[in-house]
Order: C-alpha cells, then structure tokens, then sequence
C-alpha cells in the first residue's frame, strides 16, 4: 500500500463509521433520516414572536454573570421553583414560549444528570427543575426550549479559546461522550422540545474539539421537530438552523433580514439576578414594545431574560411589567417566512486542511475550526500573497453523497483584515488526496452573507477550494462547511482491515522516525522494531500511532500548541495529542498534523544527521514534514 494514500482510508472510514452511528447511539439510517430543519420548523420559529428566557442558576445564588466552577452545590438552595409563576408571567406578557438555562458555563445542571455530581440532586434543592419547568410552560400553552453551555468549566470541557482559558486545558474524547450523554438526558426525559439553545460552542471549544456533525446528528435523531441555535457573536446563520442576534454585545437582527431568528435581551440588570434586581427599574414598557414592533418585519422573535430570585420566584417589578406589556401588545399581521437560503444541512467534520500559503498565525486549520464571535474569527488568509492559492479539507474518510461547499466571509473588521471575500473559486474533489476532479467553478458577490457552491453528489475525501481572486486581492475564509444539502453523506466503507504497520520516512533525508525511549527522534533505516509504527483507529477520522517496540505512542508534549513543541512517547491514553490526521499529498508522501495543535510532525531544523528531534510545527510544505508510509510485513 506505499504510495498511495491508501493506508489513510483504511483507517479512517471505520472510525467515521462508528462515529456517525455508535458514538451517538443512533443509526446512520436514523441520523440520515433526522438531519435537516424543514421550512415548517423555522416558519414556527419565526412565528413565536416574543418570549422567556429565564437565566436560573448557580449564577442566582453566588451573585456572578458566569459563576465560578466547582462551587458547593449545596450552594444552590431556593425554598422553591414556582415555575408556574413564571409561566403565568410569560401568558401576562403574550408570549409564546419559555427558555431555561439549563446548565450555564460553569456547569451545574438543573436536572438529576447520572454524568456528574455536580447538579440539583447533590443541591439544596433536590427536584428536576428542568422537569417542573417544562411541565409549566406547556400546561399554559407554551413552547419550551432548552438552553445548554457547551462549554463546562467544571468538569474540564473546554479548549483554546477566546477568552483566555490557558494551554493546560482540551477538550479530550471522554469529553465529548460526557457532553452527548447529557444533551440525550435533556431530549429523551422532557417529551418535546422545540429549540435547543447552544453557548459556549463557537466562541470557546470550536466545532473541532466538539464535532458538530456528532452533535448535530444526535438532536435531531432524537427531537426531529426541534430548531437548533447556537449563541454566537455573527450576524449571519452558521452552527444551527436560525440565528441568535445576542443584543447586550451589540449585535441586532439588521434591516432587511429575511432568516428566522430570535434577538436576545434582559429585562432586568444581567443575565442572572442579583440582590439590586427587585429595586432596579427594569427595561420600560416602551422599550419593549419597541423591540417587538422593530423585530415584527424582520422575521425575529424577542426572547426577553427574566431572571428568577434565590426564592424561585420573578421579582414583582418584573411580574408587573411583563403585565404591562402584554395588554399594550398586539402581534402585527406579517407576510410567510421568505424561502431560507441554501445551507450545507449535512455537515461533515473535517480532520484537517492545508494551503499553498497563508499569511503568518492564519493557517488552513482555521478555516474550519469553527471559532467566531463578535470582534473574533479565526480564519485562513492569504494577505500579502499574490492569488491563486489552494485550500484543501481532509474529510477523514471517503464519503458518499459528497456535493455542498458553504462558505462564511469573515464577519468583524479588525487590524488590517478588512478584505478577503472569495469572488471567483474553482472546487475539486479527490478521494485520495492526489488525483482531484473539477466540481464546480463560479463567482461570489463580496457581500459578507453565506455563499454555498454545489455539485452532483459523489465519492470524495478530500476538498480543494482554490482561490482566483478576492477583495483586495487576498483570500480571508473563516468558515467552512463541507457536506450536502438534501441528505447526509455516508463513510465508504474501508478498502482494506484497519491496524497496518509502516516506516515513516522524512522525505528531505530518506531517514525514519525512531523511538529511542521515550522520545522520537530520526536514525537510520534497519528494520528495529523501534522504526515501525502501527497505525490504529482513533475517533472522528484520527488515528494513533503506536511505536511496536515500546507499545507506546507518539504525542506532543506538555499539550504544547507552540511551533517546536517536543513530540514524544507515551502511554495510550486516547488523547487528543495523541490523535494525528495522516493526509497523502501525492508522490507517495503524507503530512501528519497533531488534533491539539494543529501543526505538522517535523525534523527539527531540518536536520539530517542520525539522532536529530523530532518535534511539530506549521505545515509549509518543507520536505522535513513530509512522509513517506512504507507498510511493513507483520513481525
């Protein structure tokens, strides 16, 4: 198999295979079947018009926006939860529906989860409050949704990002299963559930670190009726079905909008009560009809926050002008929804990507790891490098059904990234990284909305976007999705069994990678058991590689995500620093890129004397981060 990028799809499809149906405990049948909003569902959206957001958490009773992780849970004490309060306050104020935070960003859950400790059961209050709260709002007519913060700080869910969460944290497999098993408590416990609300996803682990395709699969397989919306910092839809304008950050539903979507804003002095609450006039009457008559033309309902005290109960100056507003309000009489535009509906989360040049600290990873809020976007740019350039996706696996590219133009304005729209593009696709076929070619209006290119569906495992021009004559992508529209793309099944055993040469010495202890270092070719590397599965289209002589595996150290950071042996613990994306390049060659950070496996200086350290670094097509994968006979 040398040569030709074989041994990657032997490997990968198997774990997309067990990703898609077992890892969600659904079948791929099944997820197929659930993985598309229909325009009913977003039209419903649209048409709810005004509604409760209710921010009730440990954040109630510590007095914090985002309360500290792994506090007392008995903390959390109200003598009661009157949602029937609430849910009577909502039918004062004509709303049509209800939203419970029901676990914030510090990860205490409202329910009785069996995935932690760290919920109302080990609380001073020891109800389902998730279970009382749909019960409620349901006996009054309303609809529910469910609130849910990706990001856990209690229990170590998170990754690299935005605000400032240091390089000693990811997010690991277990992680993501602990973060799928509580999102099926919350949709197969309550009955229906018409929404459900994601934070703490776009903005801080990435839908690398927390495959939304995973995600994605498993809510609709088991709420088939439910509208996914995610709270990110865009103005444009892009991880969900609708879109959240978060207006406290300045961002608003726009003129002209034509998505579903819902605007969020609090009645009151924050998300979540504080001591002042019940004496601060909360937003005026007027205001709020103002909202609601601005968002009337915009296809935008107001989920207005009303927080509840440490008693369980809304605040009586709240109570009273929910009132208020409800008998000055009328809904106006308003046109259907307008048709939606295209999206990618069926995503596929990618393994890696790589370009043929990238503007320094922008690199190809960035363009599908999914980070985005406002004034924040990672992305791939090619500014102050003449055009064309090329960006090409790892899909981790062959899939069917491949046909939909859509692509978000960076959205914030910061430094001197105020260029970059794609406006003339050429797509092909490739099922082994080397040969690739034209499948589609076309322009781009500068605009900064969602731009999706589609073509016949077909086999492919890896996407090239190749960039003719763009405004100011650079490349800027920060978002990519690779897919399909009308039904879910299936892994292939694999060519050949998975667990193949190789020599990984760098092409720039025609010396192997050894594993000298606990390191990993470049020697000559001799056959040692120490210079062959077994190739095993991993989830999500990754694979671990375990050096034969020491059954141990090759990983970056110290969680290090800096160029340079030592790549080492250690013992197997399905890590993400352990997990590799093997791409062929062509010529028999391949490009292993580490899940934490990103970067390429490198001889250090490009050294090609005996002994030199092997560590990582970003891939620029040097021949020291080339390898060639030479299968090796059984031992």
């Amino acid at each position: 198999m040398s040569g030709s990028g074989v041994s990657r799809r032997t490997l990968m499809s198997t774990a997309a295979m067990a990703t898609v149906a077992g890892a969600v405990g659904v079948s791929a049948d099944a997820a197929a079947a659930h993985a598309s909003p229909s325009p009913a569902n977003l039209a419903r959206l649209a048409d709810l018009r005004f509604g409760m957001f209710n921010h009730f958490n440990m954040g109630t009773f510590t007095g914090e926006e985002w309360a500290a992780p792994n506090q007392n849970p008995l903390t959390f004490a109200p003598p009661q939860v009157d949602c029937e309060q609430w849910a009577a306050a909502a039918v004062a104020a004509r709303m049509s529906y209800g939203v419970l935070t029901t676990k914030h960003h510090d990860g205490f859950c409202l329910w009785p989860t069996k995935t932690n400790s760290y919920n109302v059961a080990a609380s001073g209050y020891r109800q389902d409050i998730v279970a009382r709260y749909v019960r409620a709002f349901r006996a009054r007519g309303l609809k529910v949704g469910l609130y849910f913060s990706i990001w856990d700080r209690s229990h170590g869910v998170q990754a690299y990002g935005r605000h400032g969460v240091p390089a000693t944290e990811t997010v690991t497999p277990a992680d993501v299963t602990y973060v799928l098993d509580q999102i099926r408590e919350l949709l197969t416990g309550y009955g229906p559930i018409d929404m459900f609300i994601t934070d703490g996803y776009a903005w801080q682990t990435g839908q690398q670190q927390v495959p939304y395709q995973r995600v994605q699969e498993l809510v609709r397989s088991l709420q088939p009726g439910i509208v996914m919306i995610d709270h990110g910092g865009l103005s444009q839809p892009w991880l969900g079905d609708a879109i959240y304008f978060e207006e406290p950050l300045g961002i608003t539903a726009p003129d002209g909008n034509r998505y579903a979507g819902i605007q969020g804003q609090t009645i009151s002095n924050g998300w979540f009560w504080h001591p002042d609450t019940p004496s601060t006039e909360p937003m005026g009457r007027d205001a709020i009809l103002h909202h609601l008559a601005d968002l009337e033309p915009k296809w935008t309902s107001l989920v207005l926050n009303c927080p509840p005290n440490r008693d369980g109960r809304l605040d009586t100056n709240i109570v009273n002008r929910l009132a208020e507003v409800g008998a000055a309000w009328k809904p106006a009489t308003r046109p259907a929804l307008p048709a939606q535009p295209l999206r990618c509906e069926h995503q596929i989360t990618p393994v890696n990507a790589y370009a043929t040049g990238f503007h320094t600290g922008e690199g190809p990873l960035r363009a599908i790891d999914g980070f985005s809020d406002k004034d924040y976007e990672t992305c791939w740019s090619t500014w102050s490098l003449p055009l064309p350039h090329t960006l090409t996706v790892d899909l981790g696996g062959v899939w069917n059904g491949v046909s939909t590219l859509e692509y978000l133009p960076k959205q914030w304005d910061r430094h001197y990234l105020t260029d970059g729209d794609i406006t003339s593009y050429t797509i092909a696709t490739s099922v082994d990284g080397v040969v690739f076929t034209e499948a589609a070619s076309g322009t781009w209006a500068p605009d900064r909305t969602t731009k999706i290119a589609e073509w016949p569906a077909r086999n492919a495992g890896f996407v090239r976007l190749e960039v003719h021009s763009g405004t100011g004559g650079y490349a800027n992508v920060s978002g990519l999705h690779i897919g399909a529209r009308r039904a879910a793309p299936r892994p292939v099944s694999p060519p050949a069994p998975t667990g193949g055993t190789y020599r990984l040469v760098a092409r720039h010495s025609g010396k192997a990678a050894v594993g000298v202890g606990t390191d990993v270092v470049q020697g000559p070719t001799t056959g040692a058991a120490s210079e062959r590397w077994q190739l095993l599965a991993a989830v999500d289209g990754y694979c671990r590689i375990r050096n034969v002589a020491t059954g141990t595996l090759m990983q970056v150290a110290g969680l290090s995500r800096s160029n340079g950071g030592n790549v080492v042996l250690g013992p197997d613990e399905d890590l993400p620093q352990q997990h590799w994306a093997v791409t062929p390049i062509g010529d028999g060659h391949h490009v292993l890129v580490n899940r934490l950070s990103g970067l390429a496996l490198n001889v250090a200086g490009a050294g090609t004397a005996d002994g030199a350290d092997i560590d990582q670094w970003t891939y620029n097509a040097a021949g020291q981060q080339q390898w060639q994968l030479i299968e090796q006979s059984p031992a």
